[in-house]
């Protein structure tokens, strides 16, 4: 089985490198502190990575601050690259892979290329933190207090509080038993889906005055530029959750989020309830996700680019 294969070359080896994909999300962030966490705490030679600024309401995860996202020039027994269907997902710090003797790719999005030495995809697990309770659990090892955090973390933030279909009764099992290690997960799911800053409630403001309804009202768009970020005293990571509320209109089907990135660049997220395949949607634009959950950068002024989208969409319900 791959999961006791990659066991036995984390028993063998000492030195270790964890990066997941940019503009990290909650499953990224949480799996990767979570093997983090628990290499270190067997003894092990690690480095964390990520390629952009996390997120800061995800600063009470342990090792938060240990995250780098530049290159450390040295050699590395072993790297671990997770929730990424492919290498260009991580940016600049791709060059990691040249900087190990076995790379291992773990992920469960079914779009993953499979680049590295080891791939692990399991497109049934609702989150990477659940293959990665798997590998630690599979290969006779505890998980402390610290990984358990972090791996529900990743669990309850890519399951949507687990409300969206890639919620299993495994996923429920292993949230299970990582509250039986004594976290405080009513307390990280406050965190999680109920704070805002003064900011991100100056921009929720904004944002939802862009409201636009298409394909009658079965599509609803919002968008937010960096001069709508600016006046607020906000960042992109204030509205990396805005979709939801595109979304989760009464008659709409597909949510759209546009955000604006640079002059003529733009991130744009996309979220569905039962019909649409948004990930095929991103794919066009050279992008990926999930089946309900996905996204993508396009390029052009904000009406190209809101027209862009919406035409792709419309095309794909047809």
């Amino acid at each position: 089985m791959i999961l006791n294969k990659i066991g036995d070359i984390i028993k063998r080896n000492k030195s270790f490198a964890v990066v997941s994909h940019i503009i990290p999300d909650g499953d990224a962030i949480g799996s990767t502190l979570g093997l983090y966490n628990f290499l270190s705490e067997i003894g092990k030679d690690v480095d964390v990575f990520n390629p952009d600024k996390l997120p800061s309401k995800f600063n009470f995860l342990p090792g938060f601050f240990d995250v780098k996202d530049t290159l450390v020039k040295r050699h590395y027994d072993c790297i671990f690259v997770l929730d990424c269907s492919d290498k260009d997902r991580l940016g600049p710090l791709v060059e990691l892979l040249n900087m190990a003797d076995v790379v291992i790719n773990i992920d469960h999005h079914i779009s993953n290329d499979l680049f590295a030495d080891i791939n692990y995809v399991d497109t049934n697990a609702g989150a990477v933190g659940e293959i990665i309770y798997n590998l630690i659990r599979i290969n006779g090892f505890e998980i402390s207090h610290n990984t358990a955090m972090c791996l529900y973390t990743s669990i309850v933030t890519d399951t949507g509080g687990f409300k969206y279909s890639n919620t299993t009764s495994m996923t429920l099992n292993i949230a299970g038993d990582l509250i039986n290690t004594g976290i405080d997960f009513p307390e990280i799911n406050r965190i999680l889906f109920d704070s805002l800053t003064a900011q991100q409630v100056k921009l929720l403001s904004r944002v939802t005055s862009t409201l636009e309804l298409y394909n009658n009202n079965s599509i609803a768009m919002l968008h937010v530029t960096k001069d709508m970020m600016e006046e607020c005293g906000a960042n992109e990571n204030d509205a990396s959750e805005m979709v939801n509320y595109a979304r989760d209109i009464d008659t709409v089907e597909v949510g759209v989020f546009i955000k604006e990135v640079e002059k003529g660049k733009f991130r744009v997220s996309l979220r569905s309830k039962n019909k649409i395949d948004v990930r095929i949607i991103a794919e066009k634009f050279n992008g990926g996700g999930h089946i309900r959950a996905a996204g993508c950068t396009v390029y052009g002024d904000l009406d190209e680019v809101k027209n862009k989208v919406l035409n792709e969409i419309i095309n794909h319900w047809m």
